[in-house]
């Protein structure tokens, strides 16, 4: 028995819920499966009973499965020596080398056989249920009526008919094997850049046809379940899915929306496994950059701009309303302002167990408040609430990491990166409102001023300058400096916890400055005079708090030189990161084409053709900086006589400030460790 099988409790009235679902149809499983990350809503037993659902489903006769594969795959002889089917010819070659006629596993959908090619190579099929195609119609309708009915009794103003066709129509793309196959190429080529990621590749040749396949085959992956890992591994796993989800929401827009322990594994290379892309959900940028403000508003307990998101994601209505009693005790909806509402929102946060840690608790604070306020729910934002709260299901098994796990400070750095690579104008205009300081058209006034306003911008003039506060709060948002205060406190902790452990949050920042990503910060610089800008960094007031972290970072680094064998404690993460990378090494040969060929030089692959199109970005914002600086013919000189000359002479100011900080920190260092008690032997 698997270790789920092993805790999971006895109870007569789970196994009926699960099994009463199971009978109901797809429709009812999936939401049993929802169920069960959700053990605060149905308690801990019945959650336990429904991950069955999971992990396993009543399966239909292998007969049925082996006369669909060869109906399907238009092959008249066995299957495999002695797989025979109903009615195939005994004499013809069989199609495969190998094959248990007994499934390995069974779904919602369908169940999986494993099979070898004539070649060697181990494949998945995964054969559809037979007849679900219209059950799934029935379970529609089914559920369609009975939230119509809800709505009509309970008077809410929530439609969750829309959230059903969401949910159903979603299940409807499940059963069409080939987009299944084409999210599963896709997926693979929007995050072959982070190196932490995998999943099987597909073998068309060996897949049922277009618009009606009821067969997929694909590599099998060698990797293990959460069932069948120790809890260093499940942790692992966990904290690797959920980085890579919180990519797919804030980064990629490609989310998987069914995440649950059936679909995840760990692989025998050492990555999180996705399986199943027939439930995938795009979320467009405008809804990206919103969910990245939410994020930071939580984490901040901003609870007016989280008010402001919320409506801005149609989360809440425009204007808010709020549910009173009139005199009679009959309802009505009167308007409120933001103020109000962020208030009870924060109470209401703030009163939930988890409510500023994890994304199930915020889900439920919001469902209580609704008993008060109008609650609005998309269907988009129903699918992507899936995803997270059953990634957080699978901290159930480990009380102390689902008391530690905050999936808010996990998705900062990535909401941050996304704040810094807007795509909307909406988020471009904010981005270079909030950094930029944009520079007067004319200092003339009146008709004068207005004409040569109107007059074309000079190449050589810069148009902005930097918001020296707002970058010093930005970068304090990133946590970027938090690494150099701790080890401020005596010890050097930031050289044995790696703040970013799979290298996501580097392959993003790759990302951001390689691709169309970084296509808002491009134009920033364009618009600056970076010399200018180097001189008001190293000498102004307004950036002096930006600049004292700067000479923290540098004493933090020259504090930790020699500290191993003559490395900086950044090189020493830097040596872990590539040991890391090269005990991963190349993906399973299982895993999908789209995924590239693996190099440890460049473990964070990125498209060609975005590499390139960045490239010719970036040589116009150089091409821009050579004007400033040669244009006007007078400015060329003055900056290599006095401009530099201002610039060394800061430069060694900050040189000097951070070597006296890092003697400092050394030696409190070494006083602590002298300090400090000896050990005492075993």
């Amino acid at each position: 028995a698997s270790l789920s099988d092993a805790r999971r409790p006895n109870s007569k009235r789970g196994e009926a819920l699960r099994a009463g679902l199971a009978d109901m149809g797809v429709f009812f499983v999936k939401i049993g499966q929802t169920m069960a990350q959700r053990p605060d809503l149905v308690g801990d037993e019945l959650a336990e009973e429904l991950k069955g659902l999971q992990e396993k489903n009543a399966p239909f006769p292998d007969a049925i499965a082996h006369r669909i594969i060869a109906e399907d795959l238009k092959h008249a002889g066995p299957l495999a020596p002695g797989v025979l089917w109903d009615g195939c010819d005994p004499d013809a070659a069989p199609l495969f080398a190998e094959m248990g006629a007994a499934h390995v596993a069974s779904a919602s959908l369908g169940q999986v056989y494993r099979a070898r090619l004539h070649d060697g190579r181990w494949v998945a099929l995964k054969v559809q249920r037979p007849g679900v195609r219209e059950v799934i119609g029935l379970d529609w309708a089914s559920a369609v009526l009975a939230c119509k009915t809800y709505t009509t009794l309970s008077k809410v103003m929530n439609d969750y008919s829309l959230v059903v066709d969401t949910v159903a129509a979603g299940i409807r793309k499940e059963l069409d094997y080939h987009e299944e196959a084409a999210n599963l190429e896709e997926f693979a080529v929007r995050h072959a850049f982070l190196p932490f990621v995998s999943s099987p590749g597909w073998l068309p040749e060996y897949t049922g046809p277009q618009g009606s396949a009821r067969v997929l085959a694909m590599d099998w992956y060698p990797s293990r379940a959460p069932s069948e890992l120790n809890r260093e591994e499940r942790r692992k796993l966990v904290e690797m899915a959920v980085e890579a989800c919180v990519v797919q929401l804030l980064v990629t827009g490609f989310v998987h929306a069914d995440p649950h322990e059936g679909n995840l594994r760990l692989g025998d290379d050492g990555r999180v496994v996705f399986l199943d892309f027939g439930l995938m959900d795009r979320v467009d940028f405008g809804v990206m950059e919103c969910f990245a403000a939410g994020i930071r508003s939580v984490l901040s307990k901003d609870w007016l701009e989280l008010t402001r998101v919320m409506q801005e994601v149609r989360f809440c209505p425009t204007p808010l309303l709020k549910s009173v009693k009139d005199a009679n005790g009959n309802r009505e909806l009167l308007g409120c302002d933001r103020e109000e509402f962020a208030r009870e929102l924060a109470k209401q946060m703030n009163d939930e167990d988890g409510g500023v840690s994890r994304f199930g608790a915020m889900a439920t604070a919001l469902k209580k408040l609704s008993n008060r306020y109008v609650m609005l729910t998309p269907p988009y934002v129903a699918l992507l609430c899936r995803t997270f709260i059953t990634l957080e299901g699978l901290l159930g098994d480990d009380p102390d990491m689902a008391k530690e796990f905050n999936i808010y400070e996990v998705a900062l750095p990535f909401a941050v990166r996304r704040v810094l690579s807007p795509r909307t104008r909406r988020g471009q205009a904010q981005l270079r409102e909030g950094v930029l300081r944009e520079e007067p058209l004319s200092d003339g006034a009146g008709a004068a001023g207005e004409a040569q306003a109107r007059r074309p911008r000079q190449r050589w003039r810069a148009v902005a300058t930097p918001k020296w506060e707002a970058l010093a709060a930005l970068l304090e948002e990133t946590g970027a400096d938090k690494a150099s205060s701790s080890t401020s406190s005596g010890a050097a902790a930031s050289t044995e916890k790696d703040q970013d452990p799979f290298g996501a949050t580097e392959g993003v920042q790759r990302r951001l400055l390689r691709t169309s990503e970084g296509a808002a910060i491009r134009r920033c610089l364009y618009d600056v005079d970076l010399f200018d800008t180097l001189q008001s960094f190293l000498v102004s007031a307004d950036s002096r708090p930006l600049r004292e972290r700067a000479i923290d970072a540098l004493a933090e680094y020259l504090s930790t030189w020699r500290l191993e064998a003559g490395l900086s404690a950044s090189e020493l993460r830097r040596r872990r990161r590539r040991e890391q990378l090269e005990e991963w090494g190349p993906r399973s040969t299982a895993a999908s084409a789209s995924w590239g060929q693996w190099s440890p030089d460049d473990p964070y692959r990125l498209p060609t053709a975005a590499l390139k199109s960045s490239k010719a970005a970036w040589k116009l914002v150089l091409r821009r900086q050579l004007q400033f600086a040669l244009f006007p013919p007078w400015r060329l000189p003055y900056r290599a006589t006095v401009g530099l000359t201002r610039v060394l002479l800061a430069s060694v100011s900050i040189g000097v400030r951070a070597l006296w900080r890092a003697f400092q920190l050394r030696r409190r260092r070494a006083d602590a460790k002298t300090a400090s008690p000896p050990r005492l032997k075993e």
